[in-house]
């Protein structure tokens, strides 16, 4: 891991989603990130931490597992669970809910990987800095 990457596994329910937004946010200060776009990525991890808890692991016990770096004017963050995995076959909308739609504007990069059992959301961003 280097020096700059936090990685947080934290379990899966609504009532923590406060608290890795706040975890988040701690870094995207600890950074110096510019508050716009710190605003957009914690919104991009309500969003995926929610839908982990939903859809994920449909409200049962599982782990949210988030990991955030930043590398000069880049911040990577991927949001992961060991869940049911992502089925586009339910998907309503050609790109999916709502949450998806908002990490997908907001990212410059956003890919979703399925795993056996899971699934990983890994966003990239350009970001500003603050002095």
């Amino acid at each position: 891991m280097e020096r700059n990457e936090i990685k947080l596994t934290i379990p899966s329910s609504l009532k923590n989603i406060s608290l890795i937004r706040a975890m988040i946010k701690a870094y995207l200060e600890h950074e110096h990130i510019a508050k716009n776009d710190s605003f957009q990525l914690l919104t991009v991890v309500d969003e995926l931490s929610t839908n982990v808890v939903e859809h994920g692991y449909k409200y049962n016990m599982g782990n949210i597992i988030i990991s955030i770096i930043k590398n000069k004017d880049v911040i990577s963050l991927t949001v992961e669970d060991n869940g049911v995995g992502f089925d586009d076959s339910k998907l309503s909308k050609e790109n999916g809910g709502l949450g998806l739609q908002i990490a997908r504007n907001i990212a410059d990069s956003f890919i979703i990987e399925k795993k056996e059992n899971g699934t990983i959301f890994k966003l990239v961003k350009k970001i500003q800095e603050v002095l």
